[in-house]
C-alpha cells in the first residue's frame, strides 16, 4: 500500500518510523495533503528540528528541510490540517527549560502541542 492510499492515521505511524536519511520527497507528499492530521504535521515539524532548524540552515544546513518545515509550520498555524486520531506531544521530547525558553521566545503554543486525537 503506498502512502497516498494509506489512511491519515497510518501516515503518522509511517512518519514515526521513517528514516529521514532517505530524503524529504515522501514527507512532502504527506505535508501537502489536506487529509494529513495535525499530530502528523506537528511530528514532521519537530522531526525536522523544530525552531532550531533555522540556526542549522544559517550555518550550512539543509535548505529544503527548512522550506518543508516552513510550509508545515504555516499550515499548522492556519488550520490546514485535520484533527484526527493520531496524537503527538513535543513536550515529551523537550526539557522543561527548553519549553520555557521557547515560550519566552514567542514560539506559538500550537507548535508546542499537544495534538490530541479525536476520540470519535
Amino acid at each position: 500500500m503506498g502512502r497516498k492510499s494509506m489512511p491519515p492515521a497510518d501516515h503518522h505511524d509511517w512518519v514515526v518510523q521513517y528514516n529521514w536519511d532517505d530524503g524529504l520527497a515522501p514527507i512532502w507528499v504527506i505535508a501537502d495533503s489536506p487529509a494529513t492530521e495535525v499530530a502528523t504535521a506537528l511530528l514532521i515539524y519537530w522531526r525536522l528540528g523544530g525552531p532550531w532548524l533555522a540556526t542549522s540552515v544559517a550555518s550550512g544546513g539543509n535548505a529544503e528541510a527548512k522550506r518543508l518545515q516552513d510550509v508545515v509550520r504555516d499550515r499548522l498555524l492556519t488550520g490546514f490540517y485535520l484533527v484526527g486520531r493520531a496524537e503527538f506531544d513535543p513536550k515529551t521530547e523537550l526539557s522543561r527549560t527548553q519549553i520555557h525558553q521557547l515560550r519566552k521566545a514567542g514560539l506559538p503554543e500550537l507548535l508546542l502541542g499537544p495534538a490530541q486525537g479525536d476520540s470519535d
